[in-house]
């Protein structure tokens, strides 16, 4: 297959509409209607057989007459609903007889779309209380692969499934299965990768429009739609809000090809992206009952945020070691030390914290490295590849340097992965700070072969036929940079610019004045002069007995602000909120940037009441700022007052215990610190 033909076919993959398939799964039914809800527009080949109505009367009635006023008035209070995307239950009598539906009713375009799902049995009340322990048991995991496999085996044990796994996506979003379990004689996927074509970008984009996608069974004929397209314009129907949409072909083909004859996929989303999906596998029509599938989307939600708070664990250990390491950086004063000084004192440590191979400081045209990294002409090479190509921004990542421009100046064996922050000194162009990781070699098991066929009859892409265990060794590459790890780069490079700008006093006067106490972009204290002035508040309390207090905070799920809209909005965000916490506080206080999304303000001659009334009202006047189309921000905070003994490090501790209990509690709120 050559690779024109390849990229015509994906291209047409990417294009595959299947949002509007003009047809339904057969275990509903699905009427259109006008945004009046005065006529109907189209149904389901299948109504007469769900609702005791054939399709030509049907078409023939006004909504009214067809569903009953108060059916339509439960349409429209679920329309006008907040919670827009729910479900009511509802009763028709068909035959003479009584039954029930789940409906679901949601705006696509200029129609009203009505689902219904017939529900056979009684109610599954018990499912009320047992959330609430299948909820206790998912919070009170403290690691994600333990997290994750008591999801998919809960999920297994209530839904009756073959396989249930958690399939993760990357950045380049190809899957692995990072948990899984299964029944007796279920083939296993775990540890498989799975290509990004498995699941297109249009198929990824109606995750986050619609969390679960349901298939009770692949293998049953799909119902169309009564006309074909709508008769008033000759639109095709959007489903992409619905649980009935129909199958598209090459995917029934796909899980055939995997023996899978009943599907559930439910989206796990993490800081607002799509982080995987769990998905379940049936080798026979499994059709569950709306209330079950209701009760697993709530502890796939359960189980998100629980994952939300692990991550925030583990990356606050990464800044809490990256903080330490430059907290002995506020020690060095007097001349500026040599970039060889530097890492022979600290570079060790840094390789630890951001577990790198080697790394190397660029400052003019000094320069000196520790651990394993490029000679010296590379280096030279690399900073001016960077110098041209990655000006303006935070940080930059790779962990494949050949696949981009230093593929020329890096051997694998000694550079696969970098991670440069620029220094904000005076020629930023000239100032790097450079994290380097070796090759890291992996033997990647794929789940069938990953390349991809062609149907010579159509040009597009066929589903593999096999998903036997294929085997590829990757070379080349380095572990993957964390985005946290970025973060804490940059915090250490704004502090590396701040010494070495402190040994160019007598040339940059001006501007050392503000980069030795102002951040550069909220123009708050910088966390090098709060440390200052906290160092003296302490000494001030010891020395006379005078009360002091910290109050920090840290901007909730702001990582969402930059994957969504751009490291833009993010700095955005953080100017706004400098901004609004300069207005709210007290002239004796003083106010700082702590680093990332964390900010500090030092209250001075303040005790705990005092100090968590400051905190309740910058709270309060943060969750009042809309920033464009960002939307709402909110803060966590954290307050904890002097005691005596104390040092810096001790009340900056407790402040940040405060915080994290704020996280914990749920955001958005005010905790003091009791440890």
């Amino acid at each position: 297959m050559d690779e024109p033909e390849l990229d015509a076919a994906l291209e047409a993959c990417e294009r595959e509409p299947v949002h509007i398939p003009g047809a339904i799964q057969p275990h509903g039914a699905l009427i259109a209607m006008d945004e009046q809800l005065q006529e109907v527009r189209q149904v389901s080949a299948n109504l007469e057989s769900i609702l005791g109505v054939r399709v030509a009367d049907a078409l023939a009635m006004t909504p009214e007459r067809l569903f009953t006023r108060r059916w339509l008035d439960q349409i429209r209070t679920q329309l006008e609903s907040p919670n827009r995307y729910g479900a009511m239950i509802v009763s028709l009598r068909i035959r003479g007889r009584s039954q029930r539906f789940r409906l679901l009713s949601y705006r696509s375009g200029a129609r009203v779309v009505a689902e219904l799902e017939p529900i056979s049995g009684n109610p599954e009340r018990w499912l009320f209380g047992a959330m609430a322990d299948w909820q206790t048991e998912l919070s009170g995991h403290t690691t994600r692969d333990g997290l994750l496999r008591a999801l998919t085996a809960l999920v297994r044990e209530l839904a009756g499934y073959d396989r249930v796994m958690i399939y993760r996506f990357d950045e380049d979003w190809n899957g692995s299965v990072v948990a899984e379990s299964l029944s007796a004689g279920a083939d296993s996927y775990l540890g498989h990768h799975f290509p990004a074509s498995d699941i297109p970008a249009q198929v990824r984009q109606l995750y986050s429009i619609k969390h679960v996608r349901d298939i009770p069974d692949a293998s049953a004929a799909a119902v169309p739609l009564v006309p074909e397209s709508d008769p008033a314009d000759d639109s095709a129907l959007d489903l992409s809000r619905g649980i009935l949409r129909a199958v598209a072909p090459i995917h029934v083909t796909y899980l055939a090809n995997m023996g899978v004859v009943a599907s559930m996929s439910i989206a796990l989303h993490l800081d607002g992206r799509l982080w995987g999906l769990l998905a379940c596998h049936a080798a026979s029509p499994n059709i569950l009952s709306p209330a079950l599938r209701d009760a697993l989307r709530a502890m796939v939600q359960t189980a998100c945020f629980q994952l939300e708070l692990i991550q925030a664990r583990d990356d606050a250990v990464l800044i809490q070691r990256a903080n330490e390491s430059r907290d002995v950086l506020v020690d060095e004063r007097g001349e500026f030390p040599e970039p060889e000084e530097l890492l022979e004192r600290h570079g060790k440590d840094w390789l630890q914290v951001f577990r790198a191979s080697g790394a190397v400081l660029a400052a003019g045209d000094q320069s000196a490295g520790v651990g394993t990294v490029p000679d010296a002409e590379s280096i030279n090479g690399i900073v001016a590849w960077l110098n041209k190509h990655r000006t303006g921004e935070l940080a930059w990542s790779s962990s494949e340097l050949g696949r981009t421009g230093l593929g020329a100046f890096c051997q694998p064996a000694r550079a696969a992965g970098l991670l440069a922050v620029p220094l904000p000194i005076r020629n930023a162009r000239h100032a790097w700070l450079l994290f380097f990781r070796s090759e890291k070699a992996e033997t990647r098991i794929w789940a069938g072969n990953p390349e991809k066929t062609i149907d010579r009859q159509t040009g597009r892409l066929s589903p593999r036929e096999s998903f036997a265990s294929w085997k590829e060794t990757v070379r080349g590459q380095s572990a993957r940079w964390l985005s946290v790890e970025l973060r804490a780069a940059t915090d250490l490079a704004s502090d590396l610019a701040v010494l070495i700008a402190a040994g160019e006093i007598s040339q940059l006067n001006q501007r050392l004045e503000r980069l030795a106490t102002r951040d550069h972009l909220t123009g708050l204290w910088n966390r090098y002069r709060m440390e200052e002035a906290i160092d003296q508040e302490v000494a001030v309390a010891e020395r006379y007995g005078r009360p002091c207090a910290l109050v920090m905070f840290d901007i909730d799920h702001f990582k969402r602000f930059n994957d969504t809209w751009g490291h833009d909005a993010g700095d955005e965000v953080l100017v706004t909120v400098a901004r609004t916490v300069s207005t709210f506080m007290r002239d004796a206080d003083l106010a700082g940037r702590w680093g990332g999304e964390e900010f500090i303000v030092l209250a001075a001659n303040t005790g705990l009441e005092g100090a968590t009334r400051l905190a309740e009202r910058l709270r309060a006047a943060i969750a009042g700022l809309e920033v464009r189309d960002y939307g709402s921000v909110t803060a966590s905070f954290g307050v904890a007052v002097y005691r005596e003994g104390d040092q810096r490090r001790d009340i900056v501790k407790r402040a940040d215990l405060g915080l994290y209990a704020a996280k914990e509690g749920g955001r958005n709120r005010v905790e003091v610190s009791v440890d």
